[in-house]
């Protein structure tokens, strides 16, 4: 179900309306692609589109038309690898949040990205839809916080 953005009258519509989220995978995996797609449209409907590459450099191509809301990114992908990948991603859009999806249950990793500055840090195999989806508008709001404050 897709819900349309309406006109703003309040602070509380603003965080009652849901609206759709452009969201940008990058993964390499066709596999994982597909089931972080089906899960996604089985959580959310069509509230939210995705965009799916399997490179880091067309990543960052289509973040460069400032239309994403919300980076997915594995960290291994064959242009990019490690945490590497989430800062390249995080220099080119320091204003896009960015939840890395991973399939190792790496602490030391998990924690270094989010010191740098990433959103979250999932597991694949540990992740469903409900949570992925929850993951991304918390990550979009909390950046949305980040930023008014750091103005």
């Amino acid at each position: 179900m897709i819900v349309e953005k309406a006109p703003q009258n309040s602070a509380e519509d603003k965080v009652t309306t849901p609206r759709r989220i452009r969201a940008l995978l990058i993964e390499d995996n066709p596999g994982d692609a597909r089931l972080i797609e089906l899960m996604l449209a089985e959580a959310d409907g069509k509230a939210i589109e995705l965009r799916h590459v399997e490179r880091l450099e067309d990543g960052l191509r289509e973040l460069s038309n400032g239309t994403i809301d919300v980076v997915l990114s594995d960290l291994s992908v064959p242009d990019s690898h490690g945490l590497e990948t989430f800062q390249r991603l995080h220099a080119r859009a320091p204003h896009v949040p960015i939840i890395v999806l991973s399939g190792l249950n790496d602490t030391t990793v998990a924690l270094s990205a989010v010191h740098q500055g990433a959103q979250d840090y999932l597991i694949k195999g540990e992740v469903n839809g409900q949570l992925l989806a929850r993951s991304m508008r918390y990550a979009i709001e909390r950046k949305g916080m980040s930023e008014q404050l750091h103005r």
